[in-house]
Order: C-alpha cells, then sequence, then structure tokens
C-alpha cells in the first residue's frame, strides 16, 4: 500500500500533509463531550470543542486526549483522528507519524493503536526532532549532525542528530501549554484576576515577547478574585515577562545540558551551524535575539515554526529512500 500522508498527533494540535496537496488539516487535539446518565456522546472536535473550553454546561465536558506528547484517552484520540480523516476525505493509503523522542515501545503502541483505529494500516514512525529538522531543510548527512529544539504544546524534544539518527537527545514534558498556565497562576497572583485557559492563550500569542520592556499591550477580562465579579485589566508585554521566560529559561537549561555532553566534533559541527528552533512556542516574539545571547551562537527560527514537523513528515511520506534512514523500528 503507498505511502499517502504525514501525520503529527500532538499535545496542542493534530495536522495532516497528504501527497499531492500539503497541509490539508491543522486543528486543536481536543474533544468535546455531551449527553447525560453517563452516556458520553461526542459534540465536537478540533475548533469546535476548543471554543467551549471554559464554557461548557454541566452535561458538556471537555477531553484533551493527547498529553504532554503521550495519548491518555485512545478511544476519544482514535474518535477525532477519524473525524479529522473524513473532513480531509482521506483516501485509503499508508502514513508517516510523528513520535517524540526516544519514545518508549508502549507511547508507539498507543499511538499505533490510535492510527489503526481510524483505519489506517501501513504506520512507520519518525522522531519529532528529526522530522522538524527535515521540515525546516536542514542540510542533513550521515557526517553533518545539527542541533533542533521544537517547542510543541505540551513536549519539547531536544536533540542533536543526523541522517544517521539521534546522537543525543531528550524529551521533556514542557511546552506552550505551561506557558498558559504560568500566566494564569501569575495574573491571578499579582493582579487578583482569574482567567481561563483561552485568555492565557490570546495574552501569549498577542503580546508574548522576550523582548526587554515591550510596551504592546492587550485587554485582559476576568473575575476579581475578591469580589467575583467581572472586571478588566491592561497588560503590557513587560508585565508578564517574568512567566513568559519562565519556560523559555528552562529550556535553554536543559539543551545546554545536552549540548554540553556531546563529543567534540559534533559539538564544533553544531557552534558553526547553530541552533535551530521549531514547534508553536518558537514564534514569541525576540526568541532569535534572546538565545542568541544565552547560547551565545547563531539561532535559526523556522519561517513556520508550527508547521516543521509535518513538513518533515510529508518529505519522507514522498521519499522511500529517506523514510527507510529516518523511521523508528515498527512496533
Amino acid at each position: 500500500m503507498a505511502l499517502r500522508a504525514g501525520i503529527d498527533i500532538g499535545t496542542s494540535e493534530t495536522s495532516v500533509y497528504t501527497l499531492g496537496n500539503g497541509i490539508v488539516l491543522q486543528e486543536p487535539t481536543v474533544v468535546a463531550l455531551g449527553g447525560e446518565n453517563g452516556k458520553a456522546k461526542v459534540k465536537a472536535v478540533g475548533y469546535e470543542a476548543k471554543k467551549l473550553i471554559g464554557k461548557t454546561a454541566e452535561n458538556t465536558r471537555i477531553v484533551f486526549p493527547v498529553f504532554e506528547g503521550e495519548v491518555v484517552n485512545e478511544k476519544y484520540a482514535t474518535t477525532m483522528l477519524s473525524e479529522y480523516l473524513k473532513k480531509i476525505k482521506f483516501q485509503r493509503g499508508g502514513v508517516v507519524a510523528s513520535v517524540p523522542c526516544g519514545a518508549e515501545p508502549a507511547l508507539i503502541k498507543k499511538l499505533d493503536g490510535v492510527l489503526s483505529g481510524a483505519g489506517i494500516s501501513q504506520i512507520h514512525f519518525v522522531e519529532s526532532p528529526v522530522a522538524a529538522a527535515i521540515g525546516q531543510n536542514i542540510p542533513l548527512s550521515e557526517s553533518t549532525p545539527c542541533f533542533v529544539i521544537d517547542m510543541g504544546g505540551g513536549v519539547t524534544d531536544i536533540a542533536a542528530l543526523s541522517l544517521d539518527g539521534i546522537i543525543a537527545g531528550v524529551s521533556v514534558g514542557l511546552g506552550g501549554k505551561n506557558i498558559d498556565v504560568y500566566l494564569i497562576d501569575y495574573i491571578a497572583e499579582n493582579y487578583s484576576l482569574q482567567i481561563g485557559l483561552l485568555t492565557a492563550e490570546r495574552i501569549k500569542v498577542q503580546i508574548g515577547s522576550l523582548f526587554e520592556n515591550d510596551s504592546l499591550s492587550t485587554v485582559v477580562n476576568g473575575r476579581d478574585l475578591t469580589t467575583g465579579t467581572p472586571r478588566s485589566i491592561v497588560i503590557k508585554a513587560e508585565d508578564i515577562a517574568e512567566p513568559i521566560k519562565k519556560y523559555y529559561n528552562k529550556i535553554f537549561e536543559i539543551a545546554s545540558s545536552v549540548l554540553s555532553k556531546l563529543p567534540p566534533e559534533v559539538s564544533a559541527e553544531i557552534r558553526h551551524a547553530g541552533i535551530y528552533i521549531s514547534g508553536g512556542g518558537a514564534s514569541v516574539a525576540g526568541l532569535e535575539e534572546y538565545y542568541r545571547k544565552k547560547f551565545n551562537m547563531a539561532i535559526n527560527v523556522a519561517d513556520e515554526p508550527s508547521l516543521s514537523v509535518v513538513l518533515g513528515l510529508g518529505a519522507t511520506v514522498a521519499s522511500t529512500e529517506l523514510l527507510k534512514k529516518v523511521s523508528v523500528n515498527e512496533i
């Protein structure tokens, strides 16, 4: 059976690339359930389900079937993916799917179960940092390593790699969703205002910045923690620099630890080429300058950071030779 698609089922978003069409889907990894007497039925998936976060009635609940890169609810992950495949009118064929760096067999088996349950019979797996490197068109060979940081919604993959595979790498359960939580806690503590996940995400996207003294601002609506009544405040980017930087500083520390353990020849190559950064978290304003100073080397941010992994998967779908070199052992 011919390969037809690349699928990236992430903590925050699910993306699909089909041969001949490119990226045909990029929607939230979210399911909304409804029903009474314990008989849950799927009300919505993706964007329609995400709209309901924080606004659901008693008989509606929101499910996030993937947490920190791992399938935690196989049933609803399968239902969600099946709905997405119907939406794009996916024809029968094999797929290449992403898995976190160094994924354990149990994790791959769960993902395989989701894909199989959605009607896919031929499945190959590629580690996310490898797919991200391919998706950024980094010149890869067996003798030329690169260093990739892929910042997903629930997982950040950090790896030194070549076309031979991962030289050294780690997958950590930190991502863009952590920034949302940091913002919720920070605003509650410093402004006595309770905000929801969607509001925190909007703040992050609109004014999240690593530039010093960034004056960009936005209006934030929430519930006053003292009176319980609705209240609005204006927040500047510089006001929330602390929770924004918290995530990026942690990733810097982990990446520095990986870099410090590399063989000298690999370190020399990476020093020359710099660090490649992808994933939704790479979209924050000022990241290139911020990390250039901290790492003291060139920082290369992907042109379309949130799409790097699925674009890389698409490239492996189109090249059997490339897939043979980068796919991990199937289960």
